[in-house]
């Protein structure tokens, strides 16, 4: 597909072209500052917009590093043809939501939440192209984020905007967008939230009047969470800078229900740093209308503090923003008199400014942090934020718990001497969107009572990977957390070790955190816990593997026996052999009159986004031939659907499959336990055809043809006349095929499958003696066993 295939010539922000090009938003702006051949930006208003078509053109040339394609991507794709297959199966995908819910309220079967999802899924889909025009899509947002303000706020001036259509002229269109944003404005002048909407909504470009009307009428009926949703989708498509990223909802849960354990209550809550108020708005979401509230926030970022106020004026809870600093510490009269019962917060790490003033006035109560850093400075905030025996829940670097500077290690200590750090959580990495970081959670407490010790979660393993985005914590994955800590806190339940959703919990005494130099990495004290086993335990350990050696040494004997016991000389002097070197019996037969070839279903048929770790059939891809047989580790999966529609490339054991596109790998054979799964796009498919009820190939033979490097090499060099590697169908039957009877090929197949055997068992040897070791090393090393 080229690009005069796409509908229109649209106009994207560099956000939009990074998530579509599958890079970070940075390499856009590299892009446009590095070549100067890169297509202008066509400004509007106070966003630069780039034309699709023109983009896609140049990065038609730039092909995706080997470290950076997808597992379907073959050699020599170019960003230009991932930008292209994303906007197809979007398209795609909205279209069939689109049809489908059409058809699902057609018939009346929609419930509410359904029918809300429905109008969401419309107004991010169809009418966001037809209102947006060459506006950014936060401005879009920002219309439906007013709009649904105005509703759940009960504002008189939502209930008069127009839900029908007349035929209107462009002035009343843009007088309409005025008016809503007037509206908005007001509302929030009114909470004292400042205001700011009505600037981005005048920039849109509908269509027409009527466009603006359905979008009016769709917002009908959305609530907090579909706004909350909003909020959402604008903090991942507004190209924030990462020390503005929003808060996933999930790590905001963890932190708000671990800080607040469900006996407690909180009633002045504080956020430093608010963002768009994700921390109190999940603070309001838990105890809004069951305790009094008291919610304060600060931010330096109108636009993104203007957000919050919407939110938090949703829920009818009194709330007090300030445009604050991304420095408070370097503010005259800090620290403040007012202090919280509980602060959730996610403050910038690196933001230009907030690194802390060499200042004889101000008196750090943990000690000056370096100059270098703002960490442990929004960490000494927070605390004298805190009333006595008020908690806090504050997201660090990971760097922040193991630094060896020398400022900071002293800070460290001085928190763990005063009993200020009660817990720390090591998250998974890829939670936040658009940012690689991994984060911890720092537990905080304003106590005179020093606890005895601090426990440390490793949470690094949990969370579910889609194929594109960012990691999400299941509901289960922060419930098992939070009960860990819960449970630790009142003393009761907690055991050490691997917790439920399988992550890892330890509560290390402050002597072994002195002894470790008060690092606060749970990874320090996890591991090395882990590690630690009882004498019964590491010797019942030691002789399991030791036994497991014995086992595979005595099955490589048997092999070994099985191999010496095969006997295969010469070709007798009495066969004669034909004209081109084979015995009299054999015949070179092209590949094509013996098997049946099928390529992969295409792209379009079996897409990314079709795949998922979540589905019930497996796929076998390119990167799953190994050895000669497929590796089951990785594989993705589709549903049930999409299988049906796809029946005709289901594998049969005894198949062949071979690379159709990128780099050529060794041929694979289908075992019995993979009949039935489905093939990718990039593989070949060789099933053996048969006569009189027999094969003409088997199919142990024919994969060790394959295999040879001879063959291999006649691969290689018939699919190299490409750009990208490709070897089709057509030209894979023609593969000269030296073919004995078929009972020959049988004792050649049983020859190589031994020796393939005995090649399996001295490397599980290997692995066990291995293993052997390492239990041995862990416990010797470790003073739990002792050689006699």
């Amino acid at each position: 597909m080229d690009d005069t295939d796409l509908s229109d010539d649209r106009l994207l922000s560099r956000a939009e072209l990074a998530t579509l090009a599958g890079v970070m938003r940075p390499a856009v702006t590299n892009w446009q500052r590095r070549y100067k051949d890169y297509p202008e930006p066509v400004r509007t208003g106070e966003a630069e917009l780039f034309s699709l078509r023109a983009v896609l053109r140049w990065l038609d040339s730039r092909q995706i590093p080997a470290r950076a394609r997808a597992s379907d991507e073959p050699a020599g794709f170019t960003y230009a043809d991932r930008i292209r297959r994303n906007i197809v199966a979007s398209d795609h995908a909205r279209q069939r939501v689109a049809v489908l819910s059409d058809e699902a309220a057609g018939s009346g079967l929609l419930s509410h939440e359904e029918e809300r999802a429905r109008q969401l899924a419309r107004l991010l889909g169809p009418m966001a192209d037809a209102v947006r025009g060459g506006a950014s899509v936060t401005d879009y947002l920002s219309l439906l984020l007013s709009l649904v303000f105005l509703q759940v706020s009960g504002s008189p001036r939502s209930v008069t905007l127009p839900r029908t259509v007349q035929a209107r002229s462009k002035a009343a269109t843009a007088a309409l967008l005025q008016e809503i944003g007037e509206a908005a404005d007001e509302a929030l002048r009114l909470r004292g939230v400042p205001p700011g909407m009505r600037t981005a909504i005048v920039r849109l470009e509908p269509r027409g009047y009527a466009d603006v009307v359905e979008v009016i009428r769709l917002t009908d009926g959305l609530g907090i969470d579909e706004f909350r949703q909003l909020v959402d989708q604008f903090g991942s498509r507004a190209a924030l800078p990462s020390r503005e990223f929003f808060t996933p909802r999930a790590v905001v849960r963890l932190m708000r229900d671990a800080a607040v354990g469900a006996e407690d209550s909180a009633r002045g809550v504080y956020d430093p740093y608010a963002r768009a108020g994700e921390m109190l708005d999940g603070v309001a979401e838990r105890f809004g209308g069951v305790v009094p509230l008291t919610l304060r926030g600060e931010s330096p970022q109108r636009g993104t503090l203007r957000l919050a106020g919407m939110n938090l004026a949703l829920h009818g809870v009194p709330v007090e923003l300030e445009a604050g600093t991304a420095a408070p510490w370097n503010e005259r009269g800090w620290p403040k008199r007012h202090r919280a019962d509980l602060i959730l917060t996610n403050p910038p790490f690196n933001a230009h400014g907030a690194v802390p003033k060499a200042r004889e006035d101000i008196d750090w109560p943990y000690g000056p942090p370096p100059p270098g850093s703002s960490a442990f400075a929004w960490l000494q905030h927070v605390l004298v934020s805190l009333k006595d025996e008020g908690r806090a829940c504050v997201v660090m670097p990971v760097s922040a718990g193991t630094s060896t500077d020398v400022r900071e290690r002293e800070i460290r200590s001085r928190l763990v001497e005063d009993g200020a750090v009660e817990c720390i959580v090591a998250l998974p990495p890829q939670l936040f969107s658009g940012a690689q970081v991994s984060v911890c959670l720092w537990f905080l407490r304003r106590s005179e009572v020093v606890g005895e010790e601090i426990l440390f979660v490793d949470a690094r393993d949990l969370g579910d990977k889609a194929a594109r985005g960012p990691r999400v914590l299941s509901d289960e994955h922060v419930g098992a957390v939070t009960s860990t800590v819960r449970a630790w806190r009142r003393g009761t339940g907690f055991r050490p070790g691997r917790q439920s959703a399988g992550h890892l919990a330890v509560a290390a005494p402050l002597a072994a955190v002195r002894s470790a130099g008060y690092s606060l990495s749970p990874a320090d004290y996890v591991d090395r816990w882990m590690s630690k086993a009882s004498p019964a335990d590491a010797a019942t350990e030691a002789a399991a593997t030791k036994r497991a050696l014995s086992a595979a040494r005595r099955r490589m004997k048997t092999v070994d026996a099985a191999v010496d016991a095969l006997s295969y000389g010469p070709l007798p002097l009495a066969t004669a052999l034909s004209y081109d070197g084979l015995p009299q019996d054999w015949r070179r037969v092209p590949l094509g009159e013996l098997v049946d070839i099928m390529a992969g279903p295409s792209y379009t048929r079996l897409p990314a986004d079709a795949r998922s770790a979540a589905g019930n059939l497996r796929v076998v891809m390119p990167k799953h031939l190994r050895e000669g047989r497929i590796d089951d580790r990785d594989m993705e999966k589709v549903s049930d659907d999409v299988a049906r529609a796809l029946t005709r490339f289901r594998l049969s054991s005894g198949d062949v499959l071979c690379v159709r596109s990128g780099a050529q790998m060794l041929p694979a054979l289908v075992a019995k336990a993979q009949d039935g799964w489905l093939f990718s796009t990039n593989l070949l498919r060789l099933r053996a055809l048969e006569a009189e009820g027999e094969p003409l190939v088997f199919p142990g033979y024919l994969l060790a043809y394959l295999s040879l490097p001879e063959t291999m090499h006649w691969l290689k060099e018939q699919a190299r006349g490409t750009a990208v590697p490709s070897l089709s169908a057509a030209t894979l039957a023609l593969l000269p095929v030296p073919l004995p009877p078929l009972a020959h090929q049988r004792r050649i197949s049983a020859v190589l499958d031994a020796v393939d055997a005995q090649i399996t068992a001295h490397r599980e040897l290997i692995q066990a003696a291995t293993h052997h070791r390492s239990t041995l090393a862990a416990h010797l090393l470790t003073g739990v066993l002792a050689p006699e």
